[in-house]
């Protein structure tokens, strides 16, 4: 399904005092007359076109009269050329391939605190291996902490 941009369509008023509001007609055909698709609007002379006009490639053409207290309906005023819209053609090819570079991403364990898992230290600068090697650490009661490991642009990370 495409996405389609709103029209707002209006009018100059009618001089007549009886009209109490006026009639929307389209068409996807040549013309647009009496009998075409319509929506009363109101006493109002402009209007972003409502979801019932259905849009599609092709022209559209549009009329509007005014009506009077009794219903009688005036002369319709049409749009001087039909509204021509054109849907792009969709993209295609779309494909997802994996870089060479990484990204930080926030921890998937709720219970560390965030700002406990990076820290931003140098690594070493001529023995990369090393930087990423995996060390482990004891906490205060002896027991294995958190693993540590640094990737490749010197953060410390801890799980």
């Amino acid at each position: 399904m495409a996405k389609i941009r709103k029209c707002k369509l209006s009018w100059e008023a009618s001089d007549s005092e009886q009209v109490i509001g006026y009639k929307l007609y389209w068409s996807k055909a040549a013309e647009v007359g009496y009998d075409s698709k319509y929506i009363k609007v109101g006493n109002v002379t402009e209007i972003a076109l409502p979801d019932d006009v259905t849009l599609s490639d092709g022209p559209v053409m549009f009329g509007v009269t005014a009506i009077d207290k009794d219903g009688n309906e005036s002369d319709m005023t049409r749009i001087n050329e039909p509204y021509q819209l054109h849907v792009p053609k969709a993209p295609a090819g779309l494909s997802l391939k994996p870089l060479d570079e990484y990204k930080l991403v926030g921890a998937t364990n709720p219970a560390i605190d965030e700002s406990q898992n990076i820290a931003l230290v140098s690594p070493e600068p001529d023995d990369k291996e090393e930087s990423l090697a995996q060390a482990i650490e004891t906490n205060d009661y002896g027991q294995p902490a958190r693993m540590k490991y640094y990737d490749d642009v010197g953060y410390r990370k801890t799980h």
